[in-house]
Order: structure tokens, then C-alpha cells, then sequence
């Protein structure tokens, strides 16, 4: 007798508690995080589609973001809205590449801030269509304080500018792979022309770098 609800395979039954013992290694921050329980999630994404190596990942995206909050200065938290939190999640699960964890884990936290509501629904999706070496790039630009990139080498008495060769020595790749990213960003929206970072770039960053310090 099934009172309704859809049975489930024991292998179905052993996932979902591995995937719960995985979650509830967090401890309380996954409460303080969602509001919820480890249970509703493994509810939510269905026990017989989240496998163990995305529960994982989800499990390190959270744990990265429990160790953010102090160090972006989230003093006062809140559960995340799940209109947000749950496509965080939902990103976090299939990515294991460190920058873009990072800034799973970085919207997550910021997303818990108390004091502020300035997690936008499309910085999620421009997390999920960025390379890592995007999430470099437009990190090191907010903490340069560039306001205009420019073909090859900048001047170099000219402030707030920098050029593709110039961002290619400071992180170390080549003028190719960063030209590449700064195109394929300016298409998600960061730049205006070639290449002005706008007020989707700033309040991006003033989300995921509150406590980077501009030059």
C-alpha cells in the first residue's frame, strides 16, 4: 500500500541517505543557509536524480560559503530567499572548477546578508555561462579599479586603464585566453565598447568582493 505517494527503490532509498548524512555534515549552516533541512533538498531535486558527486559539490560550495561570511564581513545573516538559493545550489552541484566554486559560495553568502538584498537572479546566470579564467579576470579588474581595458599594453601613466597584454603578464596567461575571456565577458554583459566595466560589472563584484578594496 503506497497512501499515495510514488515508491521508491532501495538503492533510491540508500542515495537519498548518503546525500542527507552528506548535507548534514554542514551542521546548523545548512539551516541557517536555507531555513530548511537536508531532507527537503534531497525532496526537491528527487533522490534518484542527484548523485553522491553532486551532493558533494554542493556540500563544498556551502561549506566555502559558511568560511566567506567572515571573511566578506556578513556579521548578521538570514536564510536565503530559495527563488535564489535553490539555482545557486542547482549551479553549484555540477561545478567543481575552485574559481567558480568560489563565487557559488560567494553569492550564497552574500545572498545571507541581513543587511543587504543585492543578489540579482541574473548574476546566477552569468555564473553559469563563465570559464574560470572570466571569474580571474573580472576580479583582478575590480581590484585594480579598471575603468577602461584597451588593445595590447596601456600607458602606464595613465590610471584606471590597462590593456590585454597588461592583465596577461599580471595573472600570468596568455594575451590570447584573456582577450578571449574579456570578449566572452562584455557578451554576458559586464562591459560596454570595448571595454568600459559597467554598473552590471560593479554591482556584480560589490556582491561577490564586498570586502576587496579597491586600488
Amino acid at each position: 500500500m503506497t497512501n499515495g505517494l510514488i515508491p521508491i527503490t532501495d538503492e533510491q532509498a540508500k542515495l537519498s541517505q548518503e546525500i542527507v548524512k552528506a548535507f548534514r555534515d554542514l551542521g546548523s549552516f545548512f539551516g541557517r543557509a536555507l531555513g530548511s533541512t537536508p531532507e527537503d533538498l534531497v525532496g526537491y531535486y528527487g533522490g534518484d536524480r542527484l548523485r553522491i558527486r553532486r551532493a558533494e559539490n554542493i556540500v563544498k560550495m556551502m561549506c566555502e560559503a559558511q568560511a566567506r561570511l567572515a571573511v566578506m564581513g556578513i556579521e548578521e545573516t538570514k536564510p536565503a530567499t530559495l527563488s535564489i538559493a535553490l539555482p545557486i545550489l542547482e549551479g553549484a552541484a555540477d561545478e567543481d572548477r575552485e574559481e567558480l566554486v568560489d563565487l557559488w559560495a560567494r553569492l550564497l553568502a552574500s545572498a545571507m546578508d541581513a543587511t543587504k538584498n543585492n543578489v540579482r537572479y541574473s548574476f546566477i546566470s552569468s555564473i553559469r555561462k563563465m570559464d574560470p579564467l572570466d571569474a580571474v579576470i573580472v576580479r583582478h579588474i575590480h581590484e585594480k579599479n579598471i575603468l577602461f581595458i584597451e588593445r595590447g599594453s596601456a600607458d602606464p601613466k595613465t590610471n584606471q586603464r590597462t590593456g590585454i597584454e597588461d592583465i596577461s603578464i599580471a595573472i600570468g596567461r596568455r594575451s590570447d585566453e584573456v582577450e578571449v575571456s574579456v570578449r566572452h565577458l562584455r557578451d554576458l554583459g559586464f562591459f560596454d565598447g570595448e571595454y568600459y566595466p559597467n554598473a552590471l560589472n560593479r554591482e556584480f563584484m560589490r556582491a561577490c568582493y564586498p570586502e576587496v578594496k579597491t586600488a
